[in-house]
């Protein structure tokens, strides 16, 4: 009896080896924010994902390789997302309000994310030499793209003079420490049973401080 089923094409299993992957980092996520490195082990990594134990050690050789290329890729989305983002025209004050608030919207409909930079800064040394990677040099380029704006914005004059780079720190922090306020008061609530209403209520009133704190330094 004949087959109907024909091969897969070089694209197919291009596209299925790439889901395996994103299905094995985001698996990688929740673990490593639950456990730690150290801790976390490549068989919670399949686990988590629901596959055979054997196929994540196809795709990433050890734990080091697959951490790595998870901290590569988050980065490299931040950075690319950040850049994008500011390449918009309009008011970069307004552009900047709304970066605050779409990334703190973010974190508080998926609050594995910012649990995950919180931590992984601490392990970097796990993962890297000194030599192969500087923390500083890519925070430095993903604040390039926030310099970049805020000079921009002090060309229209939606911005107030000043030390954009300092500007572009400031700004970062205050998001920052937004975000894993806001993280920590939505568990908070969450453990104290509050009705999702009051719950959303509340969390919205934070939010809405966070972005007019964070851009607060920007007002002309």
């Amino acid at each position: 009896m004949k087959s109907d089923m024909s091969p897969r094409t070089r694209e197919q299993n291009e596209q299925i080896r790439k889901q395996r992957k994103q299905e094995i980092l985001q698996a990688a996520i929740r673990v490593y924010v639950d456990k730690g490195y150290s801790a976390s082990e490549m068989g919670d990594v399949a686990s988590q994902a629901g596959l055979a134990h054997g196929l994540v050690y196809y795709y990433f050789k050890n734990k080091k390789a697959l951490f790595r290329e998870l901290y590569e890729v988050m980065m490299e989305e931040s950075r690319q997302f950040t850049k994008t983002f500011f390449e918009q025209e309009g008011s970069v004050f307004e552009l900047f309000k709304s970066y605050a608030r779409i990334v703190c919207e973010r974190v508080m409909e998926n609050p594995v994310i910012p649990r995950f930079y919180m931590r992984i800064s601490l392990d970097l040394h796990h993962l890297y030499t000194s030599e192969e990677f500087s923390p500083f040099e890519w925070m430095k380029n993903f604040m390039h793209q926030m310099t970049q704006a805020i000079e921009k914005g002090i060309a229209q004059g939606t911005i107030q003079p000043g030390d954009a780079n300092l500007m572009a720190r400031q700004f970062w922090g205050s998001v920052s420490q937004g975000m894993n306020y806001l993280d920590q008061v939505q568990q908070e609530l969450i453990a104290q049973d509050i009705p999702e209403t009051a719950r959303k209520e509340q969390l919205k009133q934070i939010l809405d401080q966070v972005v007019e704190s964070s851009v607060s330094l920007f007002k002309p």
